[in-house]
């Protein structure tokens, strides 16, 4: 092919792209809510295991917590991020460890700021839910800005990964 009609291909990929509303480089803006879900990581036990216990840090091989009875940890959490108002709600899927287990949740609503993200064309939102230490999560919008892939960090001890979708 020769350059005339190699940079007329570009171009009618470009001005087609363009139509088809995906412009290189441009960053879907945050705006209206969204509905999310996300899984929180444990490294604790939820019932009885056998192994190796470290007596000096609780550890099961160095890899599991075994988690104290009657203690509550959060499992999963369904949220609203609402971008025009900078609110997070949010409730907490909990498990309190006994025998047997019991299921429960807890329902907070939040406001948030909004940062650049650490990759091109992303977000940071940072929120504080009462009771507990500051919450990152990094937000990267695809699919026209209808679905946001999330990741975060709660103060460097968790991190957790999920979706939101556009509402």
């Amino acid at each position: 092919m020769n350059n005339k009609r190699i940079g007329i291909l570009a171009s009618s990929l470009v001005a087609l792209g363009f139509l088809a509303g995906f412009a290189p480089g441009a960053s879907a803006a945050l705006s209206g809510s969204c509905g999310m879900v996300v899984s929180l990581p444990h490294n604790y036990v939820l019932g009885s295991m056998s192994g190796i216990m470290n007596t000096s840090n609780g550890n099961y091989n160095g890899n599991f917590q075994l988690a104290t009875p009657g203690s509550t940890k959060g499992v999963n959490v369904l949220a609203v991020l609402d971008f025009n108002t900078s609110t997070i709600s949010f409730n907490v899927t909990q498990v309190t460890i006994g025998n047997p287990n019991s299921y429960g949740t807890s329902e907070t609503s939040t406001s948030f700021t909004t940062a650049a993200g650490p990759l091109p064309n992303s977000y940071t939102i940072t929120f504080t839910p009462p009771s507990s230490t500051a919450i990152n999560l990094n937000l990267l919008p695809v699919n026209s800005g209808n679905t946001i892939l999330v990741q975060g960090t709660a103060s460097g001890a968790s991190a957790l990964v999920g979706v939101c979708q556009a509402l």
